[in-house]
Parts: C-alpha cells; structure tokens; sequence
C-alpha cells in the first residue's frame, strides 16, 4: 500500500506534522477537487490556451506537491512549462500522463483509507 512512486508517506507526514487528521482531510479535498482541477487543465489543452494551461497546472502542481505526490507533480509542471513556453508538442502525451498519475494518486487515497 505504502507506494512512495505514488505519495510519500513520511514526506507527507513530515509536511502534516504527523498529523493523520489533517492528512485524511486533504486526500478528501484532493478526491473532491481532482475532476475540477483536471478538467481545467484539459479544457486549457483543448483550447491551445497557453496562459489558462500556465495557471491551472501550475495550481494543480502545487496540490501535488504539498501531497507529496512527486510524478504526479512532475506531470502537471511539465504541462505548467508547455503553458509558460506557449509549447503545444505532446500536449495530449503530456495530459495522459497526468491523468494516468491523478488517477494512481485517488486509489492511492482510496486504499489508504481502507
């Protein structure tokens, strides 16, 4: 269960202060959020939006990283830098990959919750 490639879990218990508490309130956030904050990634790569795909990785990334969730995180700042550099190559390998590693991020929440 305990798959640091997903969350590491001491990281993320050093970033909570070992608060399990606050750690299951914000994997709860993150389950509710995720679609949203997917969503408007796509919708940003969809339109070739450049500055939209900029902003909404880049939040995205930041709830990543405070979940200590490093490939996941690494997926969305690599779409974040595709934003910044108004770069469109790959954008759809690029998408895949961060949904593939959203998605290993939720059953990593689903199953810690178990």
């Amino acid at each position: 269960m305990d798959n640091p490639n997903i969350i590491d879990l001491d990281e993320l218990k050093e970033i909570m202060d070992n608060d399990m508490e606050l750690i299951k309130e914000c994997f709860d956030e993150f389950r509710k959020d995720w679609p949203e904050a997917f969503g408007n990634v796509t919708e940003a790569v969809i339109a070739k939006d450049a500055s939209k795909l900029d902003e909404a990785a880049h939040k995205l990334k930041g709830t990543l990283r405070y979940l200590a969730a490093e490939q996941a995180q690494q997926a969305a700042y690599d779409l974040e830098v595709a934003g910044k550099e108004k770069s469109f190559d790959d954008l759809d390998v690029k998408l895949a990959l961060l949904e593939k590693k959203g998605i290993e991020v939720i059953n990593y929440i689903e199953d810690f919750e178990k």
